[in-house]
């Protein structure tokens, strides 16, 4: 149990790093200077007056500790509550029990670890530890009548105990939409007692404990009344779980935590690498299957179906991993520990009589399960587990690297006029260090949809285009800010395409962040003072930094260097970097793309194994791979790194794609139009709106085009070749492929139409 706390405190300690933690922060320090709680947006510039229904005490409470503590205030509140949390999964158990449950928390703390980040998610998941332990231990309880008529103590204290839950609800309504998480459990746990009304001997206790139960748990209903916003917070847990609104996708395109777990060979072999924490939720899922078969064989059905439930809607969406855990620590240490106990004499006088290996089995068991968590605990510590993952945070206290501090300072400093454009991610930074005198553009409330739509719109679109110059005017747009972490950032549009930009012009410029200004008059002071030539432009190292900040400098610096084209000092910087964290892919990863730029393909293919090696579990660094060898028409190399893509990848659109690529190459056309629906079907979110990613589905269209083309249905490739130019008009390539299939077709003045079409694209004339 003290390695289960202690592995809970160091896996809770780490530099705070999540996208959604600013508007959390930023929604309290509203409540708290303006003392009234927002139902409306007020925190972007896009949707003012948009309705906005959230809890917002968590927020509150948040800000109170960044106001007393900082950053470092957050990282160790996240330390505690995880600690807090594995207590509470722990206690009132008998001592048998609590070894059981003390092993299954230790499987489950790295699953819990990602949902008590500095986000109101973390209440969510403190609250259901406390919920479903004491649901649990009352219906545990001895509630037949002892001989002198009246209630056993343990039975009058977990009733008494029962009224706290009404108490918690009225905290967790008010801080968290999972609040209905916890109406789950209550509904999970009259379904149990139900069940065991089926069997006459459970049949008196259940029928004592719901009588005494009805009251507390009517009250802890009720109380969820009591919030802000009355019955319409039922509306904002819909909306987080990605329920659609008016035909647009609330939060399903934007929230990858909200993805199905890919099952497969390649994701269920994570189960096999001990070190990596990730491999911790296999385990959790095999001892939930176990435990389900025994829950049947001892007719404990309730447990059985809590359990499968909580397996299914964790396989259904990542972010309920964490909960999941915790009903298999709670409910499946009681039930390993019963089926261990009911074995019959004859079995139990066997295991005494036992000798050789088996008597030390346990013993051997602990040890190993203790080196477990000490390696683990030491990867922590040593950063590894985070530099494999490429997860961009650190162990300690503080802010991790990846947030635009310094360009936030600039924009600040210089208090240029008008409002700011910042994609998705970057929406909850800009809502809580530039607000509320700018407004973001979008950020992870996704208040409005139809200004997700307009942000991937522009996004997909180059920055000098007339959707920019558009939007630009409508919207007041003056600043543009865009990460360039290598592991959160460098995204559309490419690096290149705003320094080269004459509608924006870049004024600000380090490692991890770029920032523009509309090139017109009313910039010319601050452009004529700041302008940033990306040819010349230098990125001093930090005075002072410790390893693990100089290893992410010199990495961010040398992939920024290498999106400029400024190849050797790429190299230079990339390679220092690889000195301080030989084990990080995404080092690994930059040296080959920059390989591969200056056609060094041989150099290029070891530093792609390399992080291959390096960071195994990664779908992107496989794609990676495979898309490399694809491009060099080494096909058949290419086609096992794309499969086992696929198989890792929660949104496997790209990666079946590329198969589909792959497949057609090597001239299996029937395989090839198989991974293209695949790839189809795993974009559903886009359906409707193909235009918010035009590549992706220009690709597959082109694709199948090739496909049937080699099959010879000629009609059908031609009208999906149409299909990619009608998605992708302004690529001179689509249009040549078009004409090669209509001449192949024998469709002469389509191909004729289609060259010259081509020809009029490449001459740069629209």
């Amino acid at each position: 149990m003290i390695l289960a706390l202690a592995y809970a405190f160091i896996a809770g300690l780490h530099t705070v790093y999540d996208f959604d933690m600013g508007w959390h922060l930023a929604t309290g320090r509203y409540v708290v200077q303006h003392h009234a709680i927002p139902s409306t947006d007020v925190l972007s510039h896009t949707s003012p007056g948009a309705e906005w229904i959230y809890p917002p005490f968590a927020g509150v409470i948040l800000y109170g500790i960044f106001s007393a503590w900082g950053c470092a205030g957050l990282s160790w509140f996240c330390a505690l509550a995880l600690v807090a949390m594995v207590a509470c999964l722990l206690r009132r158990l008998s001592r048998r029990e609590s070894c059981v449950a003390a092993v299954l928390a230790i499987l489950a703390v790295p699953s819990t670890a990602l949902r008590t980040t500095p986000r109101a998610d973390l209440f969510t998941a403190l609250f259901f530890a406390i919920f479903l332990t004491q649901l649990w231990s009352f219906h545990r309880s001895v509630g037949v009548i002892s001989g002198d008529g009246l209630p056993t103590p343990s039975f009058q204290r977990e009733r008494l105990l029962l009224w706290m839950l009404p108490l918690l609800m009225l905290f967790w309504v008010n801080l968290h939409p999972g609040f209905v998480a916890g109406l789950g459990l209550l509904i999970a746990y009259l379904l149990i007692e139900s069940l065991d009304l089926l069997f006459p001997l459970r049949r008196q206790s259940a029928l004592q404990r719901l009588r005494q139960a009805w009251l507390p748990l009517a009250a802890t209903v009720v109380v969820t009344l009591f919030n802000p916003y009355g019955p319409r917070i039922y509306e904002a847990s819909l909306l987080l779980a990605g329920v659609q609104r008016n035909g647009l996708p609330s939060t399903g395109l934007s929230v990858g935590e909200l993805e199905a777990v890919p099952i497969s060979l390649a994701s269920m072999s994570q189960a096999l690498h001990w070190r990596n924490p990730a491999s911790s939720y296999w385990w959790m899922v095999l001892v939930a299957v176990t435990v389900v078969a025994l829950a049947i064989w001892r007719r404990q059905l309730g447990a059985a179906l809590l359990l499968a439930a909580a397996l299914f809607v964790s396989l259904q969406h990542l972010r309920h991993a964490g909960l999941f855990s915790i009903v298999v620590v709670v409910v499946g240490s009681t039930i390993v520990t019963e089926a261990i106990a009911s074995r019959t004499p004859r079995a139990a006088k066997l295991d005494a009589t036992r000798s050789g290996a088996l008597r030390w089995l346990p013993v051997t068991a602990t040890c190993a399960l203790c080196l477990l968590t000490s390696v683990r605990m030491v990867d922590l510590v040593t950063c590894r587990s985070y530099v494999e993952s490429a997860t961009p945070m650190v162990f300690g206290a503080g802010e991790s690297w990846w947030f635009p501090e310094r360009a936030a300072a600039f924009i600040q400093r210089e208090r240029v006029p008008g409002n700011i454009f910042q994609n998705y991610d970057l929406g909850g930074f800009t809502a809580w260090r530039l607000g509320p005198t700018y407004g973001d553009f979008i950020d992870g409330r996704n208040v409005s949809p139809a200004v997700w739509i307009e942000q991937q719109e522009l996004l997909n679109s180059p920055p000098d285009s007339s959707a920019w110059e558009a939007e630009s005017n409508r919207r007041n747009v003056n600043i543009l800010l865009f990460s360039l972490a290598r592991i959160s950032g460098v995204g559309s549009p490419s690096l290149m395409s705003l320094c080269q930009s004459r509608l924006w012009r870049p004024v600000y410029l380090d490692e991890v962040s770029i920032v523009l200004l509309r090139n017109r008059s009313e910039n010319r002071p601050w452009i004529d003072r700041y302008e940033v030539d990306c040819r010349t432009h230098n990125f001093p190292p930090p005075l002072h930094a410790s390893r693990m900040e100089l290893s992410n400098f010199h990495a961010n610096a040398g992939t920024v260097l290498w999106l400029m084209g400024r190849y050797s000092e790429a190299k230079e910087s990339l390679d220092r970097a690889l000195v301080i964290s030989p084990e990080d892919p995404t080092i690994h990863l930059s040296l080959a793309q920059l390989y591969e730029a200056q056609q060094q393909l041989a150099d290029a293919e070891r530093e792609y194994l390399a992080a291959l090696s390096a960071g195994g579990d990664l779908e992107s660094t496989w794609y990676a791979v495979g898309r490399f060898y694809a491009l060099h028409g080494r096909f058949a190399e290419a086609r096992p790194f794309a499969v086992t893509a696929t198989q890792l990848s929660a949104n496997p659109s790209n990666e079946y794609s590329l198969l589909g690529t792959i497949d057609t190459s090597l001239r299996q056309p029937q395989k090839a139009l198989i991974d293209y629906s695949k790839a189809e079907e795993a974009g559903k979110l886009w359906k409707g709106r193909e235009d918010l990613n035009p590549q992706l589905f220009a690709q597959i269209a082109e694709g199948r085009a090739v496909a049937y083309a080699e099959l010879g249905e000629w009609r059908r490739a031609i009208e999906f070749q149409q299909e990619a130019t009608r998605i992708t008009p302004g690529v001179a390539g689509r249009w040549r492929a078009l004409a090669l299939i209509c001449e192949g077709a024998g469709q002469q003045q389509l191909a004729e139409q289609a060259r010259q079409q081509a020809l009029t694209l490449s001459n740069g004339v629209r």
